[in-house]
């Protein structure tokens, strides 16, 4: 979350006159005490609730299933199961773990939004309450591990492919901040939760599951480099998350990224368009959390001219216009919404026209999420 961003919230919600302030910081503002309202007093959300569980037998244990596997047509118990990349299954979705873990980040975000906005102790109190119950509480917390996650029926019981599942971990630590004078979330609270980050962190780079994941050459790789930094930071390992961002995430970029903007791994998947999008909205909310660690990705280029986010917007920035110049696979609907997040932050950090304009275009900010919204720096 960007501080320029909380402190225009602030101003909104008191409906104070400002010039400065973008016109849609009040609907942001309504929104989020809207949201939050819906929440508040709710049952907790948790794991445990599951009734799934193939690979493991703890409900404690976090658990998933490929959204791309389908039962084996030939074979009568349809074992094991079979990739069709792009294809999602939805009695695999059905089965996991991954919407209740959407759940939870998105509701403890907005009450500790509310909290932060309106001072009420009961948004704040409630935010407690669901980080407990997913983290802490005996009887229903999350085990600090996913040796579950995306796995086959009939072939792997996790993969490390499941840790793309926790990348709304990355959303936490600014919600942890803004609890930070919150009474209800304890000092106990705070050292419990510190424990976790620094089990899981632990686990992501020391077990087989995690080193998986590590080594991914795509969208994967990049991914586990930004929630391992959002980790680390919640584990109070910060120089360790400014490593893993100035080194590691920097050189995924140039993995990641050719001299002309393209992202070869991802344009070779059947939703080409979709996976370049997701993977450079990664990258940027890796370059945006390395800059608030003072780290600089935003002007990397590598040896070569390879690894650049900027070449990586302005490749795709003349399909948004021209969708059916698109001339690799993409066997879903050509979405301009996925573009949102990068253009939203491009336009910021970029004195581009056409980043610029694109995103007045595609991307206007009063139509972006509050996740987004609340994330993208402020153009200076």
């Amino acid at each position: 979350m960007q501080e320029a961003r909380l402190g225009q919230l602030k101003v909104a919600y008191a409906a104070k006159e400002d010039s400065n302030l973008p016109t849609e910081a009040k609907a942001m503002a309504a929104k989020i005490v809207k949201e939050a309202d819906k929440r508040v007093g709710k049952t907790v959300i948790t794991i445990t609730e599951n009734e799934n569980l193939q690979a493991s037998k703890d409900p404690h244990d976090y658990f998933s299933i490929g959204r791309y596997f389908w039962p084996n047509p030939d074979k009568p118990n349809g074992l094991p199961w079979i990739n069709r990349d792009g294809e999602t299954n939805p009695d695999a979705v059905k089965a996991s773990d991954e919407k209740k873990l959407g759940e939870m980040i998105h509701t403890v975000e907005y009450l500790a939004l509310a909290y932060h906005l309106t001072g009420q102790e009961k948004y704040g109190a409630d935010a407690a309450r669901f980080l407990r119950g997913f983290f802490l509480d005996a009887e229903t917390k999350m085990k600090p591990h996913l040796d579950y996650g995306q796995s086959v029926p009939g072939k792997a019981t996790g993969r490390g492919s499941g840790l793309i599942d926790t990348r709304g971990f990355m959303n936490i630590p600014d919600v942890l901040k803004l609890l930070e004078k919150c009474p209800a979330w304890t000092v106990k609270d705070r050292e419990e939760m510190k424990g976790w980050w620094m089990a899981y962190g632990d686990w992501m780079q020391t077990s087989k599951i995690g080193l998986q994941e590590k080594k991914a050459p795509n969208n994967h790789g990049a991914a586990y480099d930004v929630q391992l930094s959002a980790v680390l930071v919640m584990a109070e390992k910060e120089d360790e998350a400014k490593k893993v961002l100035g080194e590691s995430l920097a050189a995924r970029l140039d993995a990641h990224i050719t001299p002309e903007g393209k992202q070869p791994r991802e344009l070779a998947r059947t939703k080409s368009w979709s996976y370049s999008c997701f993977n450079l909205k990664n990258l940027c909310k890796g370059a945006v959390m390395a800059q608030s660690l003072g780290i600089d990705l935003w002007s990397h280029e590598g040896e070569g001219g390879r690894g650049s986010l900027k070449k990586a917007m302005l490749y795709l920035v003349p399909f948004l216009k021209n969708p059916d110049q698109w001339s690799e696979k993409q066997i879903t609907k050509f979405d301009s919404k996925e573009a949102r997040y990068w253009l939203e932050v491009g336009a910021v950090v970029y004195e581009e026209e056409g980043i610029r304009s694109a995103q007045r275009e595609f991307a206007p900010m009063e139509k972006a999420d509050v996740e987004d919204w609340i994330s993208t720096p402020v153009q200076k």
